[in-house]
Formats: structure tokens, sequence, C-alpha cells
């Protein structure tokens, strides 16, 4: 069973903007059109945002990272891979936490003192492959009380009794212990099954991740200004003239001028005389 888990929260936005928030931005890469259709591309900063969580066990009575024990090397490997790719210009690590944990047979105090270095050794490998990033550190030495939720998803003889003594007020958490030895079969369980998942240390790492986003959309091509409307034009009314009766000169001599007068005008004479 791998050690490690991964918890990933995707915001996608639709319509990418200049300016989103205090810590969200985008940033125009590219802009092509092909016919009416226009593709812009944006880098979307902090897009993605998720928690991964790496737990690494711990032989008893020992704190330091061993590779080999349990499934350590699995979790280990998935560990450098992810501070691997924490290189990469687009993931930013937001916070990092580890926590040491003792399980609680033994002595409580010298268990505070194992859980803490246990948080150390941890943290330390962590800014070892991931030198930029600063990791806060935290330990709890577990109580036998811790016990029964574990217990009471069991099966095993003389369960209620366990988990009253578990659960007692009375008892110190040694003579709880020396109570649990008292039943062979049940130490037996808390031994190779319960207690030595007690003894880790698990490192929670926040980050955000910067995204390629694609917007699409269509455009109209530019259409020509419209003709102006035709104005209506007066018509210009034919200009009407009189005719002149026509006068000519026909022969000139001493005494004045002989003009010929047409045929109608002459009759019109005539006739007034």
């Amino acid at each position: 069973m791998k050690k490690f888990t991964i918890s990933i929260m995707t915001l996608l936005l639709a319509v990418p903007m200049v300016a989103v928030g205090a810590k969200r931005d985008s940033l125009l890469l590219s802009s092509t059109q092909s016919g009416d259709k226009v593709v812009e591309r944006y880098l979307v900063r902090n897009a993605e945002s998720g928690v991964t969580q790496f737990e690494m066990m711990f032989p008893i009575n020992n704190s330091t990272l061993q590779s080999a024990f349990a499934d350590n090397a699995d979790a280990i490997a998935a560990l450098n891979s992810f501070t691997k790719s924490a290189a990469d210009t687009t993931m930013h690590i937001t916070s990092m936490e580890v926590v040491g944990y003792a399980s609680p047979d033994g002595q409580e105090t010298k268990n505070k003192a194992l859980a803490a270095a246990r948080a150390k050794a941890t943290a330390d490998y962590v800014t070892s492959h991931c030198k930029d990033s600063k990791v806060t550190t935290s330990s709890h030495a577990y109580l036998w009380s811790d016990c029964i939720p574990t217990v009471e998803g069991m099966t095993m003889d003389e369960k209620d009794e366990v988990l009253a003594i578990l659960a007692s007020k009375s008892h110190s958490e040694t003579e709880k212990q020396a109570e649990l030895m008292k039943m062979p079969q049940v130490w037996m369980i808390f031994k190779n099954k319960i207690l030595p998942t007690m003894r880790n240390s698990k490192l929670t790492i926040a980050y955000t991740k910067d995204s390629v986003v694609e917007k699409s959309y269509v455009v109209k091509p530019p259409q020509p200004a419209p003709k102006p409307a035709p104005q209506p034009v007066a018509e210009a009314k034919p200009e009407t003239k009189e005719k002149p009766y026509p006068v000519a000169i026909v022969e000139t001599d001493e005494t004045g001028i002989i003009v010929e007068v047409p045929q109608k005008e002459r009759h019109h004479r005539r006739k007034n005389r």
C-alpha cells in the first residue's frame, strides 16, 4: 500500500481576464484568426490548486528515515517526482508542513521527543530536495485512547474490555499498557497491526499550478458603410420664350427700310383698315 495521497481541485476560468483577484491573472500568449474564427491562448496563473500528502514510516524507537523500511521506497519516489516537477515554473508551492508521530507504547516523554525527531528527519529530507521551500514542523505523541477508533473497527477477543481500558480515566498511560500486555492475543494485535501504523510522519504540501487555456469566438467581417439615400431633385421647368415674328431685311434704298411682314400680320392689317 503506497503511503501517499494526492488531492487536486481544478479551477477553470471560462473567460480569462487580465487580472482576476490578487493571486490569479492571465497572460495572452497568442491570437490567431482563420476565416471568421479567432482563437486566443492564455497562460492562466494559479488556475489549479491542490494538496498532496506523503507518509513515511519509522521502526520502533527510531527516527531515521529509511527508504528500505515498509513502503517508504514508494513514498520517497513519489516525493522526489513531485519535488522535481515543483521546479517547473508552472507550479508554485504555497506551504509545506510535516507532522511527526509516535505510538503510545513506552514512556510518554520519550515518545514526544521521538515524534519531534521524526518530523525533523522528514523536513530535512524535503528541504534537501526542494531547497527554495520552507517547511514547518510539529509533532504528536499518540495516547492509548487514540487507538479506540481502530479497535472499534476490528474483530478481536475481549474487545469490550480492551475498549474500557483504552477509555479509562483512572489509569495512567503506563498502567493501560500493562493491562493490555496481560492479554497476549490482544497485545500481539497491537504490536503487529496497530502500533506500527502510528510510528510515522506525514508531509502535506499545498500548491498552485498555472495552466494554458484557449478561448475562441466568431467575429463578423466588417460591413461596408451604407450608401447615402438619393435625394429627390426638383425637375427644372423648361423656359418658355415667345417666338419673335420673323423679320428679314430684303432691300434698302434712299427712302428707308422695307420690312417684309408675315402673311398673317398682313391679313390682320388689311382687316383693320
